[in-house]
Formats: C-alpha cells, structure tokens, sequence
C-alpha cells in the first residue's frame, strides 16, 4: 500500500504540473490529469499497477462521491426551472442519440443485445467532467451552469435505462443467465440509489444548517458520504447516483442562503478532489481500446456526435434556448465519460459476450471523446460572448432573481442610518425598496433615507416595526411582499460562542427562500428577537 501511495504521490505531483502547463496556453487542466495518468498508468509505463490502483478505489469512490453531490445542485428543482432548456435537450438527445446509434449498429449487423446496450449507453454524458472545465475557466452564467445540468440529466436518463435495457439484452442473448435477478439487481441499483440519496440529502439539509464553520461542514458532509459509499456498496446501489441525488435534495429543500453556503464550501475542495479522481481515471484508461472500435465504434461515434447536435438544435429552442447556443450546446454534449464507463464494465461482467464488445466500443469512444471533449468545451466557454450572450433569443430570459432582484425588504431592530449603497444598488438594479424598522415615518432616518430613494429614482416604502418579534415581523413582511433579497441588520450578541442559541438573523434565514445580506449589530446580552 505504501508502495501505491508514493507511486500516486509522484502521479498527482506530475498530474498538476502538467496541468499547470496547460493552463497557460489556455487548455483545460482537466486534460493534463487524464494523459499523465494514462502515460503513467498500467497501459503505459506502469508506474501505478492495477492492483494499486485497485486498492485506492475507496477512496476515488468517496472523492467522486463529493464531486457528484456538488453537481446534484445543477439538477435541483431551482436550477431545473432557471434553465428548461436542459431537461427539454438533455431528453431530446437521449432519444435521438439511442434510437441513432440502434439503427446503425443493426445496419452493421450487430447483436441486438449489443445494439440494445449501445442504444441505452449512447446518450450518457460527462457532468463532473463539464462542472470541472467550467469551473477552471471561470464560466459563471446561465449556460455554463445549464450545460453541466444538461449532462447530469443524461446521465440520470441512462442509468435509468440501463437498468430496463440490461435484462431484456441478458433474455436476447444466448447466454443461460438469470434473467429474473438481473430485474432484481438493476431495480435495486436504480431505485435503491435514489433512496439512498433523498435519505442522505434530507438529513444534511436538515441538520447542516445548525452547522456555522466550513470546516465541520465538511467534516459534516464527508461523515455522510462515506456512511452513503458504506451503505450503497454493502447493498450494491449505485453510489454515484445516490450522490448526485442527495445533492440535488439538498440544494432542493435547504433555504437559499444555506444551498449557497453549503455548496460554496464543498467547492473549496473541488481542485484536490477533481486531480485525485481524474490522475486515477487517466491511470485506468486502456489505450489500446481505441484502437479496437473498429467499425461499430466508428459508427457509434460519429451518430452519437450528430444526434447531440439534433437533439440540442430540437430540444434547445422548446427549452428558450437560442438556435446559435443550441448549436453550440449540440458540440458542448459529445463528451463521455463516467456513468458510461460502470454501466459498460457492468455490462461486460453480466453478459461475457455481447457486454464484452459493447463495453470495449464504448470504452474505446470514451477515451476519445474524454481527451477531446473537454478541449472543446473550453474553447467555446473562453469564447464567453458566444455562449452567454443574449443575441435576441430567449436567453436572457433564464436569469433567476439571485442575479437582479426586483423586491428588496431592508429591515433592524432599531433605528439606524441605512447605508447609501444599499439604496443606490436597488436603483441601480430598478428594485422595489421596503425599510422595515422602528420610528416613525418622519424621523430622520427614514427621511434620509426616502431623499436617496427619489434621488435614483426607486420606489421606497416604509413600514413602521411595532414590539411583535422582529424575527416574526422580518419573515411575515418578506413573505407578503415577495422578497428576492434581505438586506437584515441583526444583533449579534457578544461574548456568546454556544450553539444552542440562534441569532435571529439563523432563525430568518431558516424560513425564507431569498438571500439573506446579513450586516451584525453588537449588543451585550443573549441574542433577542
């Protein structure tokens, strides 16, 4: 084991380096960990064996675990409904992908078994690929984060139909395996998966809100993806799409402000985990696969980039998506990796045969499409304009209210000057201003504070705060005007470091859905409110 660790130590010290260089020359970094660690991996010079590498699977489950939890954001119910485009395209691709790389592969004689598992396989994308190259260039607008949605949607999709696809292939085939169990295995590595993952993420949007520091979040979220990886390899789920599930849950049902710090903390880990991952999978890649496609892989690939490119032109614009970035969109969804190659490796462990030649064209597009993908994806994200842009399309229109929000509830406890920034940003942004405060409507606060609002021309309504509980009074005035972001100046009592005593700005956050723009006011004593 020390052996594999050192060997690693000298993968991933190289990995970065080489990542470094790429970086430079504006190539994603991505890129460097995969062909160092397929130069370095037992295809190659063999400086990491297969039995090492085998050995350090649990802990590139548990990296990929993470990673998968952070993407499980770009598929929840508020990044779904910022971008439709991805659910309408990353279906519309699936189907046109499967039913192409089908008929093809029958035209070329193929085994129907091997067609069946191609057809099912074909759409699958490469999210944690995606999410890492968007991440590293910096990409940060609506269609950076709909298109890793749009690949952790495929994904969902394939699995889903592996699982169905995988037993009707086991009956096709000539093989004398049980057909009845293989239902049984991939039901439960489906919706046992699923499961797993709405428990895990119930219990950390739960719970992980009481949590202040980064670092026990973490600690926090590690501790429940190791239980998830011990759970789902003990029962055979699918630990990955527990993962992303539980991520998805998360970001779902947590209040805004605690899905934005959650996540935000997770993703100061990312680089680290994203070289573990990827140095490995470069370590596992057998290059020789691609040179055995032969002519099914040729025609898997080549219907698989075209009916990408159809299924973004079709399902793009039903989403609001412009046909220019729906094009774009068609080339940004042609890399593979991933959740294709375990379902390939499943499918070659269960049927010897036929799963054995459909994962060897799969596994030989993969490594393909996996070194080539992501230099294509970054050139199209550093391109910026022709991806983010508004060119008279719908586009414009996916932008959610954390970016311009129209209704801004500034409240305190007590009288106090309100910062002339905060009401010039509301003008500047053309947003509904309501000051929820103690005083009186002609006190020189709220006078003052009216005089900036006409000076940049925003509407400014103040709403005298009575004895009630201003914590009570902050979330019934945010809900009855629809707030999109809380401007709240909240004591904060001093000398007080337990955690069994909430500040009313936690117990605001807890009840509301809009961010929360916190500014403390020192007062000795317990918290109020």
């Amino acid at each position: 084991m020390s052996n594999g660790l050192a060997a690693f130590a000298i993968l991933a010290w190289l990995a970065y380096l080489a990542s470094r260089v790429l970086a430079r020359r504006n190539l994603p970094e991505l890129v460097g960990f995969l062909v160092v660690g397929a130069v370095l991996g037992p295809s190659a010079l063999g400086l990491i064996s297969a039995e090492e590498l085998s050995r350090l699977e649990p802990v590139t489950e548990i990296a990929l675990g993470v990673l998968m939890f952070v993407i499980g954001e770009r598929v929840s119910g508020r990044a779904l409904r910022a971008a439709r485009w991805s659910v309408t395209t990353g279906l519309a691709q699936f189907v046109l992908s499967g039913l192409g790389v089908y008929a093809a592969s029958q035209a070329l004689g193929a085994d129907r078994s091997v067609s069946l598992l191609l057809a099912s396989l074909a759409g699958a994308g490469a999210p944690m690929t995606i999410a890492h190259v968007v991440a590293t260039s910096g990409a940060d607008g609506p269609y950076a984060k709909g298109l890793v949605s749009t690949h952790a949607v495929s994904d969902a999709l394939a699995t889903a139909t592996f699982a169905a696809v995988l037993p009707v292939a086991t009956l096709l085939s000539d093989d004398t395996a049980d057909v009845a169990g293989a239902v049984f295995d991939f039901v439960k590595l489906g919706l046992g998966g699923i499961a797993v993952g709405v428990v895990g993420g119930f219990l950390i949007a739960r719970l992980g809100h009481q949590i202040e520091t980064s670092g026990e979040l973490l600690l926090f979220v590690g501790v429940h993806m190791m239980l998830g990886w011990a759970v789902s390899t003990t029962l055979d789920l699918s630990f990955p799409l527990a993962a992303l599930v539980a991520g998805s849950v998360a970001s779902s049902i947590s209040p805004v402000p605690f899905a934005q710090r959650l996540f935000r903390t997770l993703r100061s880990i990312e680089q680290p985990l994203y070289l573990l991952f990827f140095a490995l999978a470069g370590a596992s890649i057998h290059l020789s696969d691609l040179v055995q496609v032969g002519e099914l892989g040729a025609a898997y690939i080549g219907v698989r980039v075209l009916a990408k490119l159809a299924g973004a032109v079709i399902g793009g614009p039903l989403g609001g998506l412009g046909f220019r970035q729906s094009l774009l969109l068609g080339l940004d969804l042609t890399p593979q990796a991933g959740v294709a190659v375990g379902l390939a490796v499943v499918a070659g462990e269960t049927i010897p045969e036929q799963g054995g030649e459909a994962a060897t064209v799969v596994l030989g597009a993969v490594v393909l499409f996996e070194l080539i993908g992501p230099l294509l994806v970054s050139r199209h994200l550093a391109r910026g304009p022709a991806s983010d842009i508004d060119d008279g399309d719908s586009l414009g229109r996916v932008l959610d209210l954390d970016h311009v929000p129209a209704r801004i509830l500034v409240a305190s406890p007590s009288i106090i000057d309100i910062p002339e920034w905060v009401i010039d940003t509301a003008g500047w942004w053309k947003a509904d201003v309501v000051l929820l405060m103690p005083g009186e409507d002609d006190s020189p606060q709220v006078e003052l504070a009216e005089k900036r609002a006409d000076k940049v021309a925003t509407d400014l309504d103040f709403r005298r705060l009575t004895s009630e509980s201003f914590t009570g009074a902050v979330v019934r005035e945010a809900q009855a005007m629809k707030a999109d972001l809380l401007v709240l100046f909240a004591h904060r009592a001093l000398g007080t470091s337990t955690r069994l005593v909430l500040f009313p700005h936690e117990r605001i956050a807890r009840q509301l859905d809009c961010p929360v723009l916190e500014f403390p006011l020192p007062e000795a004593g317990p918290p109020g409110g």
